[in-house]
Formats: structure tokens, sequence, C-alpha cells
């Protein structure tokens, strides 16, 4: 099974989130990515990475954020 992670990146200082992802695919992976950007305020991306390569960036729209 792939090993992804989701790394969010944030507007503001401080520890950087990282965790595993539960995912057996890609898309699985943006899934849950996309989720997990939306748990996070101040997060503005969610990068994908598959072991230490990274394959996906999601973005949040300005109008998206609380």
């Amino acid at each position: 099974m792939p090993t992804y992670f989701c790394f969010i990146e944030r507007d503001i200082m401080g520890t950087p989130h990282m965790e595993a992802l539960d995912a057996e695919s890609e898309a699985e992976a943006r899934a849950q990515a996309e989720a997990l950007l939306q748990t996070h305020t101040s997060g503005i991306a969610a990068h994908i990475l598959l072991d230490d390569v990274r394959i996906a960036t999601i973005r949040r729209l300005a109008q998206d954020r609380r």
C-alpha cells in the first residue's frame, strides 16, 4: 500500500501540520487532504506527498476561509 502524507500550509507562523493519510489511491488521498484542509482555519493549501514526492496541491479559495 502506498504511503500518502498531507502537509497543511498555513498563513500564520507556528508549528506546521503534517499527517499520514489512510488512502489507497491518489483520489482517496485528495479527498482526505481536502477535508483535512477544511479543519484548519489558517490553512491555505494542502500538499499531498507520496512517500517523499509531492504529487498534488489543493488550494483554498479566499472566500472559503473561515
